[in-house]
């Protein structure tokens, strides 16, 4: 009779990336507060500990406790890591609570079709709708320069100067900028957040496309009255929640040890089809049914819509809710 052995190399890859996951997904469904994970650095010593262990233990058939002690601190703590900067911690070694330096206001006009690229990092974005064809920029940075860096009559590109997450902490002042955007062309908006939080209230605006990354901070869309032809989201370690138009439109999202609320508007036929890896959903508590990996808006509760949102999300280690409790704020 053959005995089952198994090789401590994979088990100790094993129990890291369980922790490494498991810690987020924790976070995300409540099991777990982000406060008392927030001094994750403090289990620093278990390394050494883990170290010690594995010398004392090497001649003996035990010796692959000291390897497991280290793997199992490193998911820990980099899975703390990701738990923090999820929920609302800027993280990284960066710190966008210290003022910067205001610059002076920006603005131009577009003519036609229009392209839109915002990249933040550590800081804060506010993003609006007004009428006409005029666009503005406000706000302060780390230097006081102005962040645009293209602005034509077809485009506008913003970024934030370059730093480092793993820099020195409390020396890097945060940025801070107001954009808004006009409501009378067409917009292709791409929006990049690196630790912090961005809020794009696209009020009344016609947007070709809009494209999202979220890395370790907090996105908010709000489409009320926009129209909106295809959208595309990533969250990776943060959080985004997008209130959808009451007009038909088409998206994809994928989530990676983070959280994505999107709140519908009552009456619009749904259709999702989802994949998932250490994942949750909450589809089924909102009346979708499912048939293979399809989760559709039955007749009954306004499947018969002239609007139609079809969706396509994937969330690994992490967590997608349509219509959330605290709504889509």
């Amino acid at each position: 009779m053959s005995t089952m052995r198994v090789d401590p190399r994979f088990l100790r890859w094993g129990v890291f990336f369980v922790l490494l996951g498991g810690v987020p997904l924790a976070v995300q469904q409540g099991w777990v507060s982000a406060d008392a994970l927030s001094g994750y650095w403090r289990f620093w010593p278990l390394i050494l500990i883990g170290v010690g262990v594995g010398l004392i233990l090497r001649r003996t058939p035990f010796h692959f406790l000291g390897g497991l002690i280290v793997a199992a601190t490193f998911g820990l703590l980099f899975g703390s890591l990701l738990a923090t900067g999820m929920n609302g911690g800027v993280g990284f070694g960066c710190v966008s609570d210290r003022s910067g330096t205001a610059f002076a206001s920006t603005n131009g006009t577009f003519a036609g079709d229009v392209k839109v690229g915002i990249e933040m990092t550590c800081g804060d974005l506010k993003v609006s709708t007004g009428s006409g064809g005029t666009w503005t920029v406000t706000g302060s940075s780390s230097n006081g320069q102005t962040p645009v860096t293209n602005a034509q009559s077809d485009r506008l590109e913003l970024r934030a100067p370059e730093r480092s997450w793993w820099g020195s902490f409390g020396n890097q002042k945060g940025e801070d900028w107001t954009v808004v955007l006009p409501t009378e062309p067409t917009i292709s908006l791409s929006s990049t957040l690196n630790a912090g939080t961005a809020s794009l209230g696209l009020a009344n605006a016609h947007v070709r496309d809009l494209s999202m990354t979220t890395n370790a901070g907090k996105t908010t869309v709000d489409l009320t009255g926009a129209s909106i032809l295809t959208l595309s989201a990533t969250v990776n370690a943060g959080t985004a929640v997008i209130t959808l138009p009451m007009s038909s439109m088409s998206g994809s999202a994928t989530v990676n040890a983070g959280s994505l609320g999107l709140c519908v508007p009552s009456g619009v036929d749904v259709r999702i089809e989802s994949s998932s890896t250490l994942a949750s959903n909450n589809f089924a508590q909102q009346g979708l049914v499912q048939t293979g990996s399809t989760w559709t808006t039955p007749p009954s509760t306004g499947g018969l819509s002239s609007v139609h949102i079809d969706l396509s999300l994937t969330a690994n280690a992490g967590s997608i809710e349509l219509n959330p409790t605290g709504g889509c704020r």
